[in-house]
């Protein structure tokens, strides 16, 4: 197996000839999608005994046009694969290929050519039983985010799936959470292997998708005398109650992200949200009082979305009493209600290229924007950076504290940040 990070095609194919694989795993992305393409029809033409499997978020809900158009991946695992992967090397391993059709998860085309779907896999219901990451087989303090959302923090997850299903997202619907002593295991572990470490990061969808949860890890969180260790998660205002807010206060949060998404009532409806306004503004204030900091998230360009409607976002996101929000515009992504909406015959081959030479940071030009009829692309990019700028100057005038303090812990990203200011002030 071979673990890629900012690597070119050319860097791969040198890292396969040094290791000499006989199965080449990629991770794929829709944002990664066509050069995890390219990678695999290098390697195909280079290396004929080598097997090219993907998994991730786009083989899964995207793999019939990839085996259609794309002839360059053997297998595609479809949904969760810790478990696909292991039955699918073993049968390989064993040269019994006449048992790929019992392994459910799996796609690929047969020797005529047919595409073969073996079934979805239940999704795993016990994720305590699985493995923590892997870290110790790559140099992981290349991955420890030194200025980033929270100094020197790595990543952790406490749980899987999601309570909601919003029509831009294709998180799994059931939510599954892992145990306080399994996440405190990994939290002590990561600890001590890397002792830099800071900060964590929680990475969970919906991290207050269950109240006796969190409050059972936060609470062990603080026998463990873990509280002097930072972290973020993310929440839903509807379902972050004022008991989880102080026993997270407790144990060490001190950031808390939400999907704000807008200010619209309809637009929040056409979202499948299932929250309203007067919830998320209540929440915010609440945990702001608290002293923890708040992010609210909003994205330009939903179904429906007109100037009028992004100055009532505008607005609103003034009134919430939270530190600092987040900017994007809406994008289609395969397996998503948006994308039943506007139906894309070939993700892969999308690119927007007045992007490709002059990016834009909230949007990826290998990915399509909602198609809105009363704001183009073009003018979605214009609002965002006059919103990103504007709502940022008037966060850091109205909570300069904050302002300060993410100077203090993070100057790297702070300069960064107000030298963007700066340039899309030009």
């Amino acid at each position: 197996i071979i673990l890629l990070m900012t690597l070119d095609i050319s860097n791969v194919i040198n890292r396969i000839i040094e290791y000499k694989p006989d199965y080449v795993g990629i991770t794929m992305y829709t944002v990664n999608s066509k050069v995890t393409v390219e990678l695999a029809k290098r390697i195909k033409s280079d290396f004929r005994n080598i097997y090219v499997i993907a998994g991730g978020p786009h083989p899964s809900d995207d793999y019939k046009n990839l085996l259609m158009r794309y002839p360059y991946f053997d297998f595609l695992v479809i949904g969760e694969g810790e478990i696909t992967i292991t039955e699918l090397l073993n049968c390989l391993d064993s040269e019994e290929r006449e048992k790929l059709v019992d392994i459910k998860g799996l796609a690929y085309n047969d020797e005529s050519g047919k595409i073969v779907f073996t079934g979805i896999r239940p999704l795993v219901e016990n994720i305590d039983g699985l493995p923590i990451p892997a870290r110790d087989i790559v140099d992981f303090n290349v991955y420890i985010h030194k200025n980033t959302l929270l100094p020197n923090a790595v990543e952790i997850m406490g749980s899987r799936g999601c309570t909601h299903r919003c029509i831009f997202c294709s998180f799994q619907k059931k939510w599954r959470g892992r145990s306080a002593n399994e996440i405190i295991k990994e939290m002590k572990y990561l600890i001590t292997k890397y002792p830099q470490t800071q900060s964590f990061l929680f990475f969970d969808d919906n991290f207050s998708a269950d109240e006796d949860r969190v409050v059972d890890l936060c609470k062990t969180i603080i026998s463990e005398g873990l509280q002097r260790y930072m972290w973020s998660s993310l929440c839903r205002a509807d379902q972050l109650t004022e008991k989880m807010a102080n026993w997270m206060k407790k144990a060490g949060c001190v950031k808390i992200m939400f999907g704000v998404e807008t200010g619209d009532t309809e637009l929040m409806k056409t979202l499948m949200k299932k929250t309203s306004l007067e919830q998320i503004k209540q929440t915010i204030e609440m945990v702001t009082k608290k002293g923890i900091d708040a992010v609210a998230f909003f994205i330009i360009g939903t179904p429906g979305e007109t100037v009028e409607s992004i100055k009532v976002s505008y607005n609103f996101a003034k009134k919430l009493k939270c530190q600092s929000t987040a900017w994007g515009i809406m994008q289609v992504y395969p397996g998503t209600g948006l994308s039943r909406l506007q139906p894309c015959e070939d993700f892969v081959a999308y690119l927007y290229k007045p992007e490709v030479n002059n990016p834009c940071s909230s949007i990826s030009a290998c990915i399509p924007a909602y198609i809105n009829p009363n704001l183009d692309r073009e003018k979605m990019k214009k609002t965002y950076y006059k919103i990103y700028k504007d709502i940022a100057l008037y966060k850091a005038i109205t909570h300069p504290f904050f302002t300060l303090k993410k100077i203090f812990y993070s100057p790297i990203p702070a300069v960064k940040f107000l030298l963007g200011l700066i340039k899309r002030n030009k």
